[in-house]
């Protein structure tokens, strides 16, 4: 299992997380400005901090969650979904070396989420972000060089639907990153995009990332950004784009 050290290098590696510039993508539709705040890695104690927000903005959101044990962070799957919220996949475990040795690991831990998911709150998503984006480079020490391409492939063709991010508030570039680097990296990221994904994080440590988060959808709004949930018909980014 990696470090917090070695998870924080891998996401502040992100080319296009850091500096804001787009790889080809597939935006497609008006010209309408959307945003699409995602969630990575909860449920964790600071879920019902951002439901909160999210409520008091009348915001909604989408989190894609890893697996949870503890009755408490459980419940928080229900919650999300009683709310509006949209769930996404995360992976079970978010063990980059299991679920990234293989095509089977991955989905097997993919199922396992779901299966649990679909007990809880009676949904199976269809939708799922890859632990460290589909172009993180610490997979090849599971399975190789081509891993990310033969997984995503994979999960393509068996009805999934992965996003990546094109918005990073770069909240994993440290444990807990200052609130106003927070906020600068989502304005400045944001410049010049009609559609994007915000990445942040559901994390018992990212306390400054629940600080920055009115701020941050008070600017959105500001930039005439309206809010809406990710699902396998509304706007895709991907870092990775395996052939068919």
């Amino acid at each position: 299992m990696l470090s917090g050290f070695q998870m924080i290098a891998e996401y502040a590696a992100k080319p296009y997380a850091i500096l804001g510039t787009d790889p080809p993508s597939t935006e497609r539709g008006s010209r309408k400005k959307k945003a699409y705040l995602t969630f990575d890695d909860g449920p964790s104690r600071q879920t019902r901090h951002i439901l909160r927000i999210l409520r008091e903005k009348g915001v909604k959101a989408t989190f894609f969650v890893t697996g949870k044990s503890s009755p408490e962070l459980k419940s928080y799957y229900k919650l999300i979904v009683n709310e509006g919220h949209s769930l996404g996949n995360h992976t079970y475990s978010h063990n980059y070396g299991y679920i990234y040795s293989s095509i089977a690991a991955y989905r097997k831990d993919t199922e396992k989420l779901n299966d649990l998911l679909a007990r809880t709150v009676g949904v199976r998503p269809d939708i799922f972000r890859f632990p460290g984006g589909s172009d993180n480079h610490l997979s090849r020490k599971a399975g190789g060089r081509h891993i990310m391409a033969k997984i995503a492939r994979e999960m393509t063709n068996i009805g999934y639907q992965y996003f990546d991010w094109n918005v990073s508030s770069t909240d994993a570039a440290a444990v807990t990153l200052p609130k106003q680097d927070i906020l600068a990296s989502v304005r400045s990221n944001s410049r010049g995009k009609n559609q994007i994904i915000v990445l942040m994080h559901d994390d018992d440590h990212k306390t400054t990332t629940v600080e920055a988060l009115p701020d941050a959808i008070d600017w959105l709004k500001k930039q005439e950004y309206k809010f809406e949930t990710l699902s396998k018909s509304s706007f895709v980014f991907q870092f990775l784009h395996p052939p068919g």
